[in-house]
């Protein structure tokens, strides 16, 4: 794309082709190259976000899935906490099934 005017100059003194031709060549040329780049440039900015969602969706379930997880232990310490807070006289009862145990 460099120094590509003095090219148009030159090919435009020609005394065999005219300036018409040239001065239309270049500008298709530059349009076309330009539209070509573009259309590369987004093809591969495309084609890299298309490599990143293929395995995240199982990843984001599996994420997902130990944050409940962690979220419900979280929840079962506080529940242990308070109980020891309230002191002998409170019973837990035995029959509460686990997070992990449904799973």
């Amino acid at each position: 794309m460099e120094n590509w005017n003095s090219a148009l100059y030159d090919s435009m003194r020609s005394p065999d082709v005219g300036y018409i031709i040239p001065s239309i060549y270049y500008v298709v040329w530059i349009f076309i190259g330009n539209f070509i780049l573009l259309n590369l440039f987004l093809a591969i900015l495309l084609d890299s976000f298309l490599i990143e969602d293929d395995g995240s969706e199982e990843d984001l379930l599996e994420a997902e899935r130990q944050a409940a997880i962690l979220k419900h232990q979280k929840i079962l310490k506080e529940k242990e906490r308070r109980i020891k807070r309230l002191g002998p006289s409170f019973k837990m009862d035995k029959t509460q099934i686990t997070y992990e145990e449904k799973l």
